[in-house]
């Protein structure tokens, strides 16, 4: 037996980027290509209530995953993930030998569970790993009584499964002596590290460094790190690593090319790897959704973020709680003020004026000369969140934080008006108004600066209010300024449905018209 085996968990961990949806094909195709390497073991999906595809690496049994998975294993085992409150372990059957390997995952908050669950599928034959969730959060004392239970299931291996990437090298050490020293020796001690510090590769080697001479041990790595942003450990530079350190005889050549014909392309339409949000996640040893869901907020610098993470409480740090995170947002961007005096100087300019409201999309320049026709027209012109080098406008308005900071330090003609959200700053501005008073739209927290503006313009009393550069998202090329593209975010696509939503109820009691194109009017 190797006292080093490899795992490549690219069909199951790569599959949160795709739903697990790779296509039948291209499942088998990487799976011949992980034999041919002579990878020791493929994880080649989830066990998972779910409606069975074939062309979605997650299945509800061993029948459904051998219906898919090439029959010929070479020198290779099979293996398949499950998690203990998405499973039920009534559908595993007894292990034939054509699925060696079930690794069982479960929270903290579920642990008497997951440890029953691994206990299930080391009665129906199967060589078992318990991967604890955020191994971690646990003390020492949690911990060395999780390992009594493990050296009573006694499954093949226990996993250090560094779940939020926050893992340094004392971590690594102090985890990997304390589980060595009361793991049973025959039970292998396995390794999976995330890339949220760019850790991964060094982490993989010190681990190796480390080990016992009389542990096995299993490390898990992806093609190419793909896997939940921010991605795992390549699995082709461990591989080179072992071959080169260790002269063991993994063939590069078919990784190489799995990674050419399908992991490359699936990078550049979903891209992983290190990001200082994911970082800061780490940092604060959290549930990187927490990173995710600022970042697809678009408006955040990563300061903010770092801010925001820090006001999470411990009790909310190891489950993603939308709820909560949604209300620390939302607090944050409220910096309450008295805005009467300021409101009265706006409205005196602003009521009863016709107001062309730009903001950045594309179709300005396609539309340049019907946009600068219609503000010579008007009384008032109003930019959002740019500055459009084609015309200076009469106001500036600003919510958004990045904006703000690209925007901010420089001197141009217009008036600034920000929201209260972006104050203390050290840049001049000559408005600032309330940002709790325009981030609601339709009963829900919405804080777009387009409606914002519009918002804002209404309650002015502005009697005809014109849309120009208010496309939408469409693509990966959206702005008329090249140095604001941003590739689009899920959080952007649904906050574009809502948008349609709240101009079209806006609509109906107010003069709002678009002058380019919009997919807001389309929808």
């Amino acid at each position: 037996m190797k006292s080093i085996e490899l795992l490549d968990c690219t069909l199951r961990d790569g599959g949160h980027l795709t739903n697990s949806y790779f296509g039948k094909d291209i499942i088998i195709d990487i799976i011949n290509k992980l034999i041919e390497s002579n990878i020791d073991i493929i994880e080649t999906g989830f066990l998972k209530d779910c409606i069975f595809d074939e062309n979605v690496a997650c299945y509800n049994n061993i029948e459904e995953a051998m219906s898919v998975l090439p029959k010929s294993k070479g020198n290779s085992s099979y293996s398949l993930m499950l998690q203990e409150d998405l499973y039920d372990i009534s559908k595993l059957e007894n292990c034939d030998g054509r699925v060696e390997i079930i690794r069982v995952s479960f929270h903290e908050f579920d642990l008497n569970e997951g440890l029953e669950c691994a206990q299930k599928v080391v009665d129906k034959g199967y060589k078992c790993f318990i991967n604890p969730i955020n191994i971690l959060g646990y003390d020492d004392e949690k911990l060395l009584k999780i390992i009594a239970r493990v050296n009573q299931i006694h499954p093949e291996g226990l996993t250090i499964v560094d779940t939020f990437g926050s893992m340094r090298k004392k971590d690594l050490m102090r985890l990997y002596y304390l589980v060595d020293h009361n793991l049973e020796p025959d039970i292998k001690i396995a390794i999976h590290l995330h890339e949220n510090q760019a850790m991964a590769f060094s982490l993989a080697q010190s681990f190796i460094e480390i080990k016992s001479l009389k542990r096995n041990v299993c490390i898990d790595g992806s093609l190419y790190g793909m896997g939940r942003i921010p991605g795992n450990l390549c699995i082709e530079l461990i591989m080179e690593y072992i071959n080169e350190s260790m002269g063991e005889q993994y063939n590069m050549e078919p990784i190489y090319d799995a990674i050419d014909d399908y992991i490359i392309d699936i990078k550049n339409k979903i891209p992983w790897g290190y990001s200082t949000a994911y970082a800061l996640s780490a940092h604060h040893r959290l549930h990187r959704t927490y990173a995710e869901f600022l970042l697809d907020k678009g408006k955040l610098r990563t300061k903010q973020i770092n801010q925001i993470l820090s006001m999470i409480a411990p009790e909310h740090k190891a489950r993603f709680d939308k709820k909560y995170i949604e209300e620390l947002y939302q607090k944050y961007q409220n910096n309450e003020i008295d805005d009467t005096k300021v409101l009265e100087k706006l409205k005196a300019d602003l009521k009863n004026k016709s107001v062309l409201l730009i903001a950045p999309g594309r179709s300005l320049g396609y539309y340049q000369n019907e946009v600068l026709e219609k503000a010579s027209e008007v009384d008032i012109t109003i930019s959002v969140g740019f500055v459009w080098e084609k015309l200076i406008c009469d106001y500036f308005f600003c919510s958004n934080v990045k904006r703000w900071d690209m925007y901010g330090k420089k001197e141009y003609h217009s008036k600034k008006i920000i929201t209260s959200n972006l104050i203390p700053t050290s840049y001049h501005y000559d408005f600032v108004i309330n940002f709790s008073d325009y981030c609601y739209s339709l009963n829900e927290f919405f804080d777009d600066s387009g409606i914002m503006a519009i918002k804002f313009l209404i309650n002015m009393d502005a009697k005809i209010i014109y849309l120009a550069g208010f496309d939408g998202y469409k693509n990966d090329k959206n702005f008329v300024v090249p140095q604001l593209e941003v590739r689009p975010t899920n959080e952007m696509r649904k906050s574009q449905f809502m948008m349609t939503q709240i101009l079209s109820s806006m609509k109906k009691e107010n003069s709002i018209y678009f002058v380019t194109p919009s997919s807001y009017e389309e929808q």
